[in-house]
């Protein structure tokens, strides 16, 4: 049996930093991923689980048509929908934490019963966007790093020619850059520091071409971590877009 796409999963680092200090990247975070459908329209969020058991809490932080920041921390309710009335309607959600794994599969969704965000596997704590509370300067451009990791989860096949991608940059301010090894853990002194040109593949360019892994394939169970490097230009305008990165290759 081929590898599917499905077994081929883009996680978090171990630091995924909101702020401007503090560490940037390090090891894989298997509890936590960084892809998501963006909900389309402003909305309501709501919660659900496929188990009973699911009564932990949640926090789900977003951001409003204002352009302010809010979050809510509520106790889910298992397999009933729990609507995050006081977070309110959102423009866009930034991050969903679970204060302990997930029990069953839970369900991010628009409020009532509307389009999924993400759902949270069995045994994770949640999402969350790359590049949370960012902004420009108003008069020079600035840089923000942070990393990720392209997992191979199949139990036994090696995704052959891995190869990493952009797949659409609707803005054009996202670039990557993949680190120098497989299973590394490598980290940036803070979000708007570049990663040790040691850390990084060579030649070390933050560019949007296609990026052979360390040893051209990724064996089972093996992760290459992925450094974005998002480029804001002085007193850049809003943006409300999404980046899609993708990894590909062939599999016996």
């Amino acid at each position: 049996m081929a590898i599917a796409a499905t077994d081929l999963v883009l996680f978090a680092s171990a630091n995924m930093p909101d702020t401007d200090s503090g560490a940037s990247g390090g090891a894989i975070d298997l509890l936590r991923r960084v892809d998501f459908t963006q909900i389309a329209a402003d909305d309501d969020i709501e919660v659900i689980s496929t188990s009973a058991s699911d009564t932990m809490n949640c926090t789900i932080e977003a951001r409003l048509a204002t352009g302010a920041i809010a979050s809510q921390t509520a106790a889910l309710t298992g397999t009933s929908a729990k609507i995050f009335s006081t977070l309110g309607v959102v423009n866009r959600v930034l991050k969903v934490e679970l204060a302990s794994g997930a029990v069953g599969t839970i369900t991010v969704r628009r409020s009532v019963a509307g389009a999924t965000v993400r759902t949270i596997p069995i045994g994770e704590r949640g999402f969350m966007a790359l590049f949370r509370k960012c902004a420009s300067d108003p008069s020079s451009t600035v840089n923000y790093y942070i990393k990720a990791f392209w997992k191979n989860i199949h139990g036994s096949l090696s995704l052959l020619n891995a190869t990493a991608k952009q797949s659409a940059d609707p803005d054009a301010r996202v670039t990557h850059l993949l680190a120098a090894a497989v299973n590394d853990t490598a980290t940036a002194a803070n979000r708007i520091t570049a990663p040790a040109g040691a850390d990084t593949l060579d030649p070390d360019t933050f560019d949007d071409t296609d990026k052979i892994v360390p040893g051209t394939d990724l064996a089972a169970a093996a992760a290459i971590g992925i450094w974005f490097r998002l480029q804001l230009p002085a007193a850049d305008a809003p943006h409300n877009t999404t980046y899609t990165p993708a990894l590909t290759g062939q599999s016996a």
